[in-house]
């Protein structure tokens, strides 16, 4: 009876340990397996096809006829400096139909899970609320990086050297890159965001869009704005790439861009951490 006795005690002491309360979550619990999840949105299925494809007609594809179909159509309205003409356009095109594109990308990744109660499902399971919202910032970084950026970049590189007859150096042309991505992450953290603050889609599209073209409108009454926000790095980004010298301004706003999507990413963070679902 005795030996029975102590067996009784170990063994309640032992399922006393394992039943103890978990105070507080991993901050960043479930990570791996939620940016699996995400990328799989983004390679896993046939989505990265139909990016691909968007993408190069979006980009590669207006820097293609621009700089063969319109020649060939009217020689004589060929401008003289065709490589400064192709790259202009394509950094252009990079920024602004980018940013378009990123804010339309995102404008799901929280208002939906919220809407369908899949967050909810999601943070029933050993998931933290930071790792849902950072893995989606990372993943759809990645996926803009890869399908608006890099692989549009490679064709119109290769299409600026064949036109031309001229290599851009690559290096700063990869720079150049950066700077493109680097205001896409931009909007893409600010969009993200601005889920975590709205149920609905209006009023995200609404600030998302209105930052980017009103503030195209606004810079003209306060120059100052181009100190602050990401208003002209499409001309950076083409200043980068033909490898001249950054003014201050253009500077500010590179580096400032760079702190505001940090500063995104957190608010959205905390935000999502105080969301009840």
């Amino acid at each position: 009876m005795a030996t029975r006795s102590i067996s009784d005690r170990e063994d309640f002491l032992a399922a006393r340990q394992a039943l103890q309360p978990v105070r507080g979550e991993s901050r960043l619990g479930g990570f791996g397996n939620m940016l699996a999840k995400e990328l799989g949105e983004w390679f896993g299925t046939r989505r990265w096809l139909w990016q691909s494809l968007i993408w190069l007609i979006i980009i590669s594809g207006m820097l293609g006829f621009v700089l063969f179909a319109a020649p060939a159509i009217d020689p004589s309205g060929a401008p003289d400096d065709m490589l400064s003409v192709g790259m202009s356009l394509y950094f252009s095109m990079a920024m602004i139909a980018g940013a378009i594109g990123a804010v339309i990308l995102a404008q799901d990744e929280v208002i939906r899970e919220k809407q369908s109660g899949t967050a909810a499902w999601i943070l029933s399971k050993p998931v933290s609320r930071a790792a849902f919202i950072l893995t989606k910032v990372l993943a759809n970084i990645i996926g803009v990086a890869v399908f608006i950026v890099a692989l549009p970049g490679v064709v119109s590189f290769v299409e600026i050297t064949l036109a031309t007859g001229s290599q851009p150096a690559w290096l700063p042309f990869l720079a150049g890159m950066g700077v493109i991505l680097l205001g896409l992450v931009f909007y893409l953290s600010l969009t993200i965001l601005l889920g975590t603050l709205y149920e609905q889609r209006g009023p995200l599209l609404g600030i998302g869009f209105g930052l980017m073209f009103g503030g195209m409108i606004l810079v003209n009454f306060v120059p100052q704005l181009n100190y602050i926000l990401p208003l002209a790095l499409d001309k950076i980004s083409l200043v980068v790439a033909m490898g001249q010298t950054l003014d201050a301004m253009m500077i500010s706003q590179v580096v400032s861009t760079a702190v505001l999507s940090v500063v995104f990413t957190a608010l959205a963070v905390l935000r999502f951490r105080r969301q009840e679902f």
